[in-house]
Formats: C-alpha cells, structure tokens, sequence
C-alpha cells in the first residue's frame, strides 16, 4: 500500500463538529491556552508517541511517523528543559500537535482502519509547515 500524505486544510471542529475550520484556526486557538508546562508534561508521553506510531494503523502514515520523531527530538531537547512562558510560537505548535496525537478519541477516532490518524497527520503536517524550524534544528 502507497503510504499516505496529507494535504486538506480543512478539519471539522472539536468544539463544533457541524462545523468546518481551518487547521490553521484550530491550532491557533489550541495555542492560546498552551503552557511551558503542559510542554514540559510531555516528556511523560514520548514512549506512548512511539507506541502509538507502531502501531498498525501508523504504518501507512509515513509522514505521521517522521513527523512524531521530530516532535520527541524538541520534546527531550535542552531548550525544552529550560523553557518559560510564554512559549515560543514554534514550541507551542509542536506542544498541540503532540498532545493532539497523543488523544485516542479526536475528530475521527484512531482505531478506524486507514483514516483513524489522518486528522493526527495533518495537523501535525500543518504544524511542521508553519513553523520550518522545527525541522532545521532537530
């Protein structure tokens, strides 16, 4: 099976789900609320990151999987060690993703055959495309 990437930038809201928005808008509002501290909790969760990309379910989601590595190199960098609020843009983005991924029940439920990560994949594929450095550093 060709593994899939993912494009639309359009989910259906969480708070609304008769509601279309913006992935941008979703993370941006995600963001507003998002702490040095809830990044710092992450550390908690890297292996269920891994867990979760070995699953059958990841396996057809390649970029999903390369992805999550760069969101755990930033989650156990040094920088994240030290960090404060606010958060730098880049940091928290990558914060929403991870925590994102991290839900089992989200805008489609992950255990759906073949589409259960697509809303996990893009929204974190939105993530690495706007904010480049999140793949430069790591």
């Amino acid at each position: 099976m060709k593994p899939l990437i993912h494009r639309s930038p359009i989910i259906m809201s969480p708070l609304n789900p008769g509601k279309a928005i913006s992935i941008d808008d979703f993370i941006e509002s995600e963001v507003e609320n998002y702490n040095a501290s809830d990044f710092l909790s992450l550390r908690d969760h890297v292996d269920a990151l891994r867990s979760k990309m070995q699953t059958e379910h990841a396996r057809i989601h390649y970029d999903l999987q390369e992805g999550v590595e760069l969101l755990i190199h930033w989650i156990e960098c040094e920088e994240a060690a030290r960090l404060e609020n606010p958060l730098p843009s880049h940091l928290a983005e990558a914060g929403v993703a991870a925590a994102y991924i991290l839900k089992g029940v989200d805008l489609i439920p992950d255990t759906i055959p073949e589409i259960g990560l697509t809303d996990d994949a893009r929204i974190l594929a939105r993530v690495l495309e706007r904010n480049p450095m999140l793949r430069r550093n790591a």
